[in-house]
């Protein structure tokens, strides 16, 4: 039988520290995907020499998923001469693929250190709360956006954690807190792109409760506690409607409706509010589209064209922007079908991540790839996130902690089999 190490308190350590504050710092959560990304290159040199099973499919899956998009975003960028730092998003992503590779030949995935890691974002969860609540959404590490719909990950996360039945009671109510805790502070951020985290839990715990229902014999404390879960949600929920933290998203989503109603009437006229701005690029970018479908305009053709949108509608609103605030037609105007086929990439690979997973019975991992495959793709949508690294690091680490909770189940099952 193989033997199974766990990560060295020497990098656990500081990995923990780090990702307690992350929602507080940027700094912290790059030095998070450092320490954790050359953890994992380590490993694979480590490892060069010794004869280690094959790697678990859906880590397979990943690797050629992160090289297939870095090799399709080479093409184009290589054309129009972009600037490399432009693809930060897609090496990160590769880089952190080749590391969860070598963690798990070095088989010190284990179940202990995400334990404490899901601890440790149950407390970052908490602070990042706290920060947005007592000093609004334009005092967050980052831009709000991209730190929201990484705290909704986070989010889903520590629900797929706090549901499952591979821990004490007490643990999982801690991390369905910090979960909870997460999604309050995504709606105090005011930020609509990722309200859609509210969707999910509540698909989420139906979904477990109607599962439950189907054993409950067999379940019946399970069953309980999932009811009792949906009845603190609704409860904090409605309690908190009336205090800042629903208040704020609430206007938010008001304000959204009036603007859109706007620019119904005229999209030039709705382009100098948040919603009407985007209303307006979306609209002029199949243009931009349908002039070069298949290799796009590039970064500076991209700039150009939203610099001349905003001088036809006269509007403030689109010439402070550096995107179209939708990541596939942003892609699509950049890159033509070469970018929009490396963004579907990404959405694909997790996809069927998440089949791999329910196939092997791993259901918490494949239930937190789901939730970073849910929001990435929602959040998408409103948003250019691979425009800032902050996000682009937080996904790269969430899939990685995901199938680092995979790698473990599947290290038991095999060791069960062996």
């Amino acid at each position: 039988m193989p033997t199974h190490q766990t990560l060295p308190n020497t990098i656990a350590l500081p990995l923990l520290m780090l990702l307690a504050i992350s929602s507080l710092s940027t700094k912290a959560m790059g030095a998070a995907w450092v320490l954790l990304t050359i953890t994992g290159l380590w490993g694979l040199w480590r490892t060069r020499q010794t004869a280690t099973p094959s790697a678990a499919p859906w880590i397979k899956t990943w690797l050629i998923t992160t090289a297939v998009a870095m090799g399709l975003k080479t093409v184009p960028t290589l054309y129009w001469a972009d600037p490399w730092a432009e693809r930060h998003g897609e090496i990160r992503l590769l880089l952190r693929a080749v590391a969860v590779w070598g963690l798990s030949r070095w088989k010190v995935l284990d179940s202990l250190t995400t334990s404490r890691i899901a601890d440790a974002l149950s407390l970052s969860s908490a602070l990042g709360l706290v920060w947005v609540l007592a000093y609004g959404r334009g005092e967050v590490c980052t831009h709000p956006i991209p730190w929201a719909v990484s705290m909704a990950m986070v989010s889903g996360w520590l629900l797929s954690k706090g549901l499952s039945n591979d821990a004490q009671r007490p643990q999982r109510q801690r991390w369905l807190l910090g979960g909870l805790l997460a999604m309050l502070a995504v709606l105090a951020s005011q930020s609509r792109g990722a309200f859609g985290i509210v969707l999910w839990w509540g698909a989420a715990l139906l979904h477990q409760a109607w599962q439950q229902r189907q054993h409950a014999r067999l379940h019946q404390r399970l069953l309980m506690q999932t009811w009792l879960a949906a009845t603190v949600l609704i409860g904090t929920v409605w309690a908190l409607s009336y205090t800042a933290v629903l208040q704020r998203p609430m206007q938010s989503l008001h304000d959204a409706i009036q603007e859109i109603t706007l620019s119904q009437k005229s999209a030039e006229a709705g382009s100098n509010s948040s919603v009407g701005s985007r209303l307006y690029m979306w609209q002029k970018s199949q243009e931009a589209i349908s002039e070069s479908p298949w290799i796009g305009r590039g970064h500076d053709g991209r700039k150009q064209a939203l610099a001349s949108w905003a001088a036809q509608a006269n509007s403030h609103e689109v010439s402070r922007l550096g995107h179209l605030h939708n990541e596939f037609l942003n892609q699509l105007v950049d890159h033509g079908l070469w970018g929009l086929a490396s963004q579907l990439a990404y959405i694909v690979g997790l996809l069927l991540m998440v089949r791999q997973l329910l196939q092997a019975q791993q259901k918490t991992a494949a239930m937190a790839i789901g939730c970073v495959c849910f929001m990435h793709l929602s959040s998408s949508m409103s948003n250019v996130n691979f425009a800032h690294n902050y996000y682009t690091t937080a996904l790269s680490m969430m899939v990685m902690l995901s199938l680092w909770m995979a790698q473990d189940g599947h290290k038991k099952r095999t060791a069960k089999v062996l």
